[in-house]
């Protein structure tokens, strides 16, 4: 978007994902690395989006490129276990791309 290209996105462009800051990410690997024992503790935001979604966001104009073998449609994230320690993700990709849209796209 910066330069002025094309977003690419691999059809169908309905595939979910959960956009997790990297903060948030650090901030609950250490959270799990003092209190977490065993395993099964996602650190991941509960927020899903889709591929299109997202770009839809940013605007401008979006090019489908041909659906992909073996593309994953969607990518759960089970928080519950690293929640029970206090964690939460608490940035959300909605207000970093309007807050990167005002700073960089003037």
């Amino acid at each position: 978007m910066k330069n002025k290209e094309d977003l690419t996105i691999v059809s169908p462009g309905t595939q979910k994902r959960n956009f997790t800051f990297i903060d948030d990410i650090i901030e609950g690997l250490y959270l799990v690395g003092l209190k977490g024992y065993g395993d099964n503790f996602g650190i991941g935001n509960q927020d899903s989006y889709s591929v299109l979604e997202i770009a839809e966001m940013f605007g401008g104009t979006i090019k489908m490129l041909p659906e992909r073998r073996g593309n994953r449609m969607t990518a759960d994230v089970m928080t519950t276990k690293t929640e029970a320690l206090g964690w939460s993700a608490k940035r959300n990709i909605k207000d970093y791309i309007e807050n990167l849209k005002k700073s960089n796209w003037k």
